[in-house]
């Protein structure tokens, strides 16, 4: 069985990530027509291609100009899941959810789901954004009601039924706040900082309160293979039977939740910590702050924690998979590098390096011998024993995998979805179950069914059943004209659309779009408008860069990063790495100093000597020169310090917004004001944002602490702001 953490471009991409990850995210994604054929019998044949900050996805289509009714021919498989006992296939991506036949067949709407067919609109979706259950009968998913909040919703796949499981349950970021038992009859979830579980077979459900299992969010549980779950709180692990549940919820007051596994040598922290549960659920792998991950033995109360291993810094996506030979593999990405780390927990001492195939996600085979390894570069099937490669499966980049028993697995990729079943010889059989994409397509001249090439092949289909292979194809030359309509492509200045196609009626007056143009009144910020700047202000602590420049990266957005000195001395490689990524870079003064207090003398003098170290000591890190852009430490600001910082050239930067992510709830007790959750601040954030506002996020640890980080929840902000229409750009553009 696989366990496994992606912290990805989609926090896991993410992976993965990975956004997906999740809740909902939808960003709004230019769209464009092309390779318009009209057939004899008024069928039009196009392509749709959609792009966003996130990524690039092609869909085919065909259309009955009669009834202007939309069929989709192929699918880009970002996700996958097995509906129906394995009948079915579910795919996500940004055209919408479809199901696909297991053996076969073109995609198909799937119920109830916002899809381009239906909308005309695509959205880029984070992977998570809904939980399948194990067996396919059931869809947890998450209906945004804010821009942080959403409510959870049950939903029997085959008959459509809805269930309302709870409200204000956070929209997701590092995890989608459910996870299923391995039976599929009950899922736990998480909900104001607290735990609840749900058993979906259950003739009459008790009041939520009588289902409270402990605090935490969904990184504190852990199912385990036969149907029991882990469940950390401060250090203590409990192991809490499946079928005890129900009795140790309702009896809380007097029970304890669960039976006492274990107490880790420190506290559990679920904003930034993850565990790995061990096949025979005997041990634990702790990952602290995507830092260090250290192999636990249940039992070893309080003891040392060993072997351990220490992670790259600024570790981006984290996988781990865990056989019931107790081997775990360890994938840690930083930036382009991929380390990959082994330990054998019954015979070795420590985690060894091996050779990276440059792959991030990964699937065992159910007897644990083999495993399939997929990514950006492809993916291959690999020895996991002796961890060598047996054997290529596809070069094009792969999206993903799942094992369907100990010879076959599903995999789907840039160019296909396909059935993959391992012969003796380690060879492969093939079997096609839906295109992902069309390098080029027509009709068939004299039959008029549609040809498609894929990766060198080409195929065919009526519209109805499955593409099949065919060999010499009679294209037919592509026309825009039939007997009755002639279509063409029209260009758009504004909104989501950069053509659309337009239905000319030859035998009588009329002209209308092929599709229906949403009615959102919602275009892209570039068009509107309607541009925000994102800066984080980085003190003496990176912690919250790394998912900071993962979710950036995931949306495909530039921000400013204000640098102090004593982040830049000590911290050179995240320094190093926020450059790298294309982010604008400005100062934070050389000190995390309150220029408000008497005991020092701020003038012309001690402002510039300030800002000048700053500029030499980020040049020694990175050989570049800071922007002439600074806000001083904390905000505080008088007019001899902005004099005196314009004098050097240098612009002040003052915030819009303030999130108040700068503040403990002691202090905010002694002040006077508000504590306020990172997800409330996510939504006071988006009632109070205007065009052109600075919006600022403080990175790293606060003195005191805080229950939760806004950065840990940048994804959701990110979201929100770019679907309510802004563009987010860097603060040069905004002060300029």
């Amino acid at each position: 069985m696989i366990y496994s953490c992606s912290i990805i471009k989609r926090n896991e991409i993410v992976l993965a990530i990975l956004l997906f990850f999740c809740a909902i995210y939808k960003l709004p994604a230019k769209i464009r027509f092309s390779g318009i054929d009209v057939s004899n019998d008024s069928r039009a044949l196009f392509r749709v291609d959609s792009y966003s900050g996130v990524r690039e996805e092609s869909a085919l289509f065909v259309s009955q100009l009669v009834d202007l009714s939309l069929k989709q021919l192929t699918t880009v498989p970002q996700k996958l899941d097995l509906l129906e006992n394995g009948r079915m296939l579910l795919a996500r991506n940004s055209f919408g959810w479809t199901r696909i036949p297991v053996a076969g067949g073109l995609p198909s709407l799937f119920t109830d789901y916002p899809s381009f067919i239906e909308r005309s609109e695509v959205s880029a979706t984070a992977v998570e954004n809904a939980v399948v259950s194990g067996d396919g009968k059931w869809l947890v998913l998450l209906e945004g009601v804010s821009a942080a909040y959403g409510n959870l919703i049950l939903m029997n796949i085959s008959s459509g039924a809805r269930a309302f499981i709870a409200s204000h349950v956070e929209k997701s970021d590092r995890h989608f706040p459910v996870r299923w038992s391995p039976t599929s009859r009950a899922f736990i979830y998480a909900r104001d900082g607290n735990l609840y579980y749900y058993q979906v077979d259950a003739a009459d459900h008790v009041e939520e309160r009588y289902r409270l299992i402990g605090e935490g969010s969904i990184a504190c549980a852990m199912w385990e293979e036969q149907g029991d779950f882990f469940y950390i709180n401060d250090a203590a692990v409990y192991r809490i039977r499946g079928a005890e549940i129900f009795f140790r919820s309702m009896y809380r007051d007097f029970l304890e939740i669960g039976y006492v596994s274990g107490t880790l040598p420190f506290t559990f922290d679920p904003d930034f910590d993850e565990f790995y549960v061990s096949p025979d659920a005997r041990s634990l792998l702790i990952s602290k702050a995507d830092r260090t991950l250290f192999f636990y033995p249940l039992g070893n109360d309080g003891g040392t924690t060993q072997p351990y291993l220490q992670l790259p810094e600024l570790c981006s996506a984290v996988t781990v998979i865990w056989s019931s030979a107790n081997i775990i593999t360890v994938f840690a990405r930083n930036g382009s590098a991929q380390s990959v780390y082994r330990l054998n927990a019954d015979t070795e001492a420590a985690f060894v390096p091996v050779a990276s195939p440059g792959m991030d996600n990964a699937a065992l085979s159910p007897d644990g011998t083999r495993a399939i390894l997929w990514g950006e570069k492809g993916a291959a099937l690999y020895d996991y024993i002796q961890w060598r490669n047996i054997l290529s499966i596809s070069a094009a980049p792969s999206y993903d995998c799942f094992w369907l028993g100990y010879d076959d697995f599903i995999i789907g990729d840039e160019k296909r979805i396909e059935r993959i079943h391992i012969n003796q010889d380690n060879g492969v059989t093939r079997n096609l179950i839906c295109l992902s994409s069309a390098d080029s397509f027509a009709f068939e001249a004299n039959t008029g069914r549609i040809l498609a090439r894929n990766n060198g092949t080409w195929f065919v289909t009526d519209g109805r059943i499955a593409w099949a292979e065919i060999q010499d194809p009679a294209v037919r030359p592509a026309s825009v004209v039939s007997g009755r309509y002639r279509v063409y492509l029209e260009e758009q200045n504004t909104g989501l659309y950069e053509n659309l196609p337009m239905i000319r009626n030859i035998t009588s007056v009329g002209t209308m779009p092929l599709v229906r143009i949403p009615d959102s009144g919602r275009t892209d910020g570039t068009d509107s408008g309607n541009v925000i700047a994102l800066c984080f202000d980085v003190y003496d602590d990176v912690t919250g860069v790394r998912h900071a420049l993962d979710a950036l990266d995931f949306f495909g957005v530039k921000a400013t990063f204000f640098l102090n000195g004593e982040c830049i001395r000590q911290y050179s490689t995240a320094v190093k790495r926020i450059v790298d990524a294309g982010h604008e870079a400005a100062s934070l003064f050389f000190a995390p100093l309150d220029l408000s207090t008497p005991r020092y003398i701020i003038d012309g003098t001690f402002i510039s000597q300030g800002l000048a170290r700053n500029e030499d000591e980020f040049f020694a890190a990175t050989g570049k020169e800071l922007k002439l852009l600074w806000h001083p430490p904390f905000y505080i600001t008088s007019r001899e310090i902005t004099g005196a910082a314009r004098s050097l050239g240098y612009k002040t930067v003052t915030w819009d917004v303030d999130p108040g992510d700068a503040i403990t709830k002691a202090e905010a007790l002694r002040l006077g004001v508000p504590f306020k959750s990172a997800s409330d601040m996510i939504d006071a954030v988006m009632e109070q944002t205007r065009n052109r506002f600075v919006i600022p996020v403080r990175l790293g640890l606060l003195p005191g602490g805080r229950e939760t980080y806004l950065y840990n929840r940048i994804f959701v902000l990110l979201d929100a702001l770019i679907n309510a229409g802004y563009s987010i750009v860097p603060v040069s553009t905004i002060v300029q």
